[in-house]
């Protein structure tokens, strides 16, 4: 049920579990705990729907590389970003948790078969299907690859029923963390503000902070600076590695042989590079999105080949007389960025109207990332040439050496992660493999923002796989033959 912001101290001895953040990852874990019995306080800073009050409180400034404002980056309201979301998703690769040849910095702690128990109930929870298997293409390098492309659930609208009806889920709006107290390795209270400067203190036996991907780190800074490194003594790396996925349209191709690809059936197919491309040409994941364009188009880009090429123009005509199908395709892709110590959230001078300072974003695309894209095109390109399936045609920016990254267009997939980075010790990470803070035996992180790196693909379906694994490691600790003892490490 929903409480106003004035009555939480009226509560304040009943929860089990206080969550911070009612977005993908928050609300995942709230009602999945709720539904087992536990009590739980879900605090939303937004209100119920978008509100300029709440939004302002993202504004923030970037450095480094053309990015989106931070403003219009996500959305602060119940539901979180899932107001927006397009639906897209699919799991990381098994190979995206192992450290990559060319940066290994991209290991988690934990292998794809910890979040493998979590998949079906993951895809159920955000109204998906789940996705085919990946086949190779032969020769190529690559793999033909599935996204779930379902109608995109609106998480605030899926459990409408499970906030306001629940008997152990109590969902206050307008509930913005500011501060948090720390003593001997525990939290013992949140501190929260609504719009009108009144605070309320919570009590739990555990806290989540489920905040996304950049306030996660800035409120945990936050929290840090107040209590003189009390919350999390080694902080290194807190707000670090912070990574996103860069998009781009990257080229055309022309495609003699585009059953080869899966164009003669498809309009949309998605590529990507095995591991032995990947670890062979010392890059990262890369995501492939071809494109099917119309007879007309085709037609334009086999012209514009025979200014370049006329002996494979005039061969293009012959096939074409003679009834062979042809396509061209426009080429996307979203690429895996490298985890990097420099790329990161850090706390801006001014602040925001609830007195926390605003966030802000240091982001640069390196080497790596640049290699990536342009490796993974070139990799396409021969297995099209060698194999007489098509030809490629990179964009100019691709082309050109060094590569010159877009200022303009679409930049980035809105895919915050890192920044509180999962790892197996503090002097390399927040969280450890449980999602827990190293030096709080009672709080976790849930979100992108664990993540130790990006692979290509949406972050949505692995960040609820982690909500729920976390659900399962809370239950161990709520219930009476639970591990309530263990310590920190």
């Amino acid at each position: 049920m929903y409480i106003a912001f004035e009555d939480i101290n009226e509560h304040s001895d009943a929860w089990d579990v206080c969550i911070i953040g009612a977005g993908a990852a928050g609300i995942s874990i709230a009602v999945t705990l709720a539904e087992r019995g536990h009590r739980v306080l879900l605090c939303e800073g937004g209100d119920a729907d978008y509100s300029e009050r709440s939004q302002e409180c993202y504004r923030g400034d970037v450095v480094g590389d053309p990015y989106i404002p931070l403003y219009g980056a996500r959305l602060r309201h119940l539901g979180g970003s899932t107001n927006h979301w397009g639906g897209i998703c699919r799991p990381l690769d098994r190979y995206d948790f192992n450290a990559k040849a060319a940066a290994s910095e991209t290991a988690w702690p934990i292998g794809r078969d910890a979040l493998a128990p979590y998949y079906s109930t993951a895809i159920n929870m955000l109204g998906q299907e789940p996705t085919p298997a990946d086949y190779l293409i032969p020769e190529a390098g690559f793999k033909r690859i599935y996204f779930s492309l379902g109608h995109p659930t609106r998480m605030k609208e899926k459990y409408a029923a499970t906030l306001s009806d629940s008997a152990t889920l109590e969902c206050c709006l307008t509930a913005n963390l500011v501060a948090l107290e720390s003593q001997a390795g525990k939290v013992t209270s949140a501190t929260f503000s609504n719009y009108r400067g009144d605070y309320r203190k919570v009590q739990a036996r555990y806290f989540v902070l489920a905040c996304g991907g950049i306030e996660n780190s800035r409120l945990l800074l936050w929290c840090n600076q107040q209590l003189n490194g009390q919350l999390i003594p080694q902080a290194d790396t807190l707000g670090r590695y912070w990574m996103e996925h860069p998009h781009a349209t990257v080229g055309k191709a022309l495609l003699f042989e585009p059953a080869a690809l899966g164009l003669d059936d498809e309009y949309n197919v998605f590529l990507s590079p095995t591991a032995d491309a990947i670890n062979a040409r010392q890059i990262l994941n890369c995501g492939l999105r071809l494109h099917r364009m119309n007879a007309e188009a085709t037609q334009e880009l086999i012209d514009e080949l025979a200014d370049q090429a006329p002996t494979l123009a005039g061969r293009l005509r012959v096939w074409q007389a003679q009834g062979r199908v042809i396509h061209g395709a426009v080429l996307r892709a979203a690429w895996e960025q490298e985890p990097r110590y420099d790329n990161r959230i850090e706390l801006s001078d001014e602040l925001d109207k609830l007195g926390v300072p605003r966030s802000r974003l240091v982001w640069r695309q390196s080497e790596l990332d640049r290699r990536t894209i342009r490796e993974s095109m070139l990799l396409l390109g021969e297995y099209l040439r060698d194999n007489e399936v098509g030809r490629l045609q990179m964009e100019p920016w691709l082309a050109a050496t060094p590569v010159e990254l877009p200022s303009e267009g679409e930049l980035a997939g809105r895919h915050h992660m890192g920044g509180t980075r999962m790892s197996l010790n503090a002097e390399e990470g927040i969280v450890n493999a449980d999602c827990r803070l190293f030096a709080q035996d009672n709080v976790y992180v849930a979100g992108s923002s664990v993540f130790a790196s990006a692979g290509h693909a949406n972050p949505t379906l692995t960040l609820v796989q982690l909500a729920l694994r976390l659900c399962d490691h809370l239950e161990s600790r709520l219930t009476p033959n639970g591990a309530e003892a263990a310590q920190p490490t």
